[in-house]
């Protein structure tokens, strides 16, 4: 497989994004109050911040995955792999801000390890689990927090949600999702899903990435109820294809915007409905049916994809300047999507303005995206997969370059 073959696949294997800063609060014990408080105030305000990083180096025959601790995420760090504690295969990195927990999943096998961090920034390694007995054989990156006890793994390949004790590291049971199966095609659950009182949002798009490299224009809807871990609901909404995950805004409204290879397969005659838009109310539990976007009505091409948050009412997208790209018939999605020709822009949803960035240059459109302490970063990888920068995404339509990693980056937590 060439390099670009093999970034076809990784990129679809999407971390946490780490949206649930919420879910554990402060890590500081609130014991007591008056003067012991405000030592631990200023103890806490000393401890300096450490972040992990994740990538993943290849060539034609092996994969490399590689996990360094970082102070900061600024533009002058060195992500130094000779520092790095190295992993063979596409290893995962799993983690959620907030609660001090982050773990790595194996290439190798479907094994997830926590780490802790020492006081010199080495990770140690903690207590494991297997989701072997649940039939998974290989791990996606994927989580959804429920709470500091509960996480969700959904298991795209068997067709089911496995419930996680992270706090226990124990597997507490699982939720079928059957009824999302479509033959031929992938039940990709959403990277991300939208939380409404006691229920998981989980759009599910559907690839079909082994024969013939498609998408089928249809998007379900999975209502999970978190109390008693059962579906509550499945729809299916035929009006767009190829979603991969929702963007909620200020307003409380969520967004589910298709990804750029989606873009790619409409363009290549492979995905019937055109790059698109669907969206969920604030206290809705249902697809809009009065809303269904043509992202072309507000790009001016279809070829556009990869929503990302942008702050209040907008949203980050990838968009092809079709100037700088070359399709040719019978060309793979990843051969679009791997072109040096994909800018940023930043759609307001409420008004439709959509505004191309210019600060940065075209790079692919295999975007990752991380929150981290509010902050919103993307990426750009150069031709060859060989270097990966972090780009901060502001509220204000800004980008900045931070830290460059070799190879892909995949993986972001803050860890303390």
């Amino acid at each position: 497989m060439t390099k670009l073959g093999a970034c076809f696949w990784v990129i679809f294997l999407v971390c946490a994004c780490e949206s649930r800063d919420e879910a554990g609060g402060s890590a500081r014990s609130d014991a007591g109050d008056g003067p012991a408080d405000d030592a631990g105030d200023a103890a806490a305000a000393t401890v300096e911040e450490a972040y992990l990083i994740g990538t993943r180096v290849w060539d034609d025959a092996t994969t490399t995955s590689y996990f360094q601790v970082v102070r900061s995420l600024d533009q002058a760090t060195e992500v130094d792999l000779d520092r790095a504690i190295e992993v063979s295969g596409a290893a995962k990195l799993y983690a959620v801000e907030g609660i001090g927990w982050f773990a790595i999943g194996s290439a190798d096998d479907p094994t997830i390890t926590r780490y802790t961090l020492s006081d010199d920034d080495q990770l140690v390694e903690d207590e494991r689990i297997s989701l072997a007995d649940y039939g998974v054989s290989g791990l996606w990156d994927t989580l959804y927090t429920i709470s500091p006890t509960k996480m969700y793994y959904p298991d795209r390949d068997g067709l089911q949600i496995i419930i996680i004790n992270p706090k226990d590291m124990t597997i507490e049971g699982s939720i079928d999702l059957s009824m999302t199966a479509r033959e031929g095609f992938l039940a990709n659950y959403a990277y991300t899903a939208v939380e409404r009182d006691g229920k998981l949002l989980i759009s599910v798009g559907y690839f079909d990435w082994n024969e013939n490299d498609a998408v089928l224009g249809e998007t379900g809807l999975l209502v999970i109820d978190t109390e008693t871990d059962s579906v509550e609901r499945f729809d299916s909404d035929e009006r767009c294809g190829g979603i991969v995950q929702p963007i909620v805004t200020e307003s409380g409204d969520a967004y589910f915007v298709s990804g750029a290879l989606a873009a790619a397969a409409h363009e290549l005659g492979r995905l019937d409905t055109p790059p698109c838009a669907l969206r969920i109310l604030d206290g809705e539990e249902r697809f809009d049916p009065d809303y269904a976007l043509e992202l072309s009505d507000v790009a001016g091409t279809a070829l556009v994809g990869e929503p990302v948050p942008g702050g209040g009412d907008h949203i980050y997208v990838r968009v092809m300047d079709e100037e700088l790209a070359t399709i040719e018939e019978g060309a793979a999605t990843w051969e679009v999507t791997g072109q040096l020709a994909w800018s940023w822009a930043r759609w307001n949803v409420e008004t439709d303005d959509f505004v191309v960035l210019d600060a940065l240059e075209p790079a692919t459109a295999d975007v990752m995206w991380f929150q981290i302490d509010g902050r919103v970063y993307g990426t750009a990888t150069d031709a060859e997969y060989t270097e990966t920068t972090l780009i901060e995404l502001s509220d204000e339509g800004e980008a900045t370059e931070r830290l460059t990693a070799p190879g892909f980056m995949h993986g972001i937590a803050k860890i303390r």
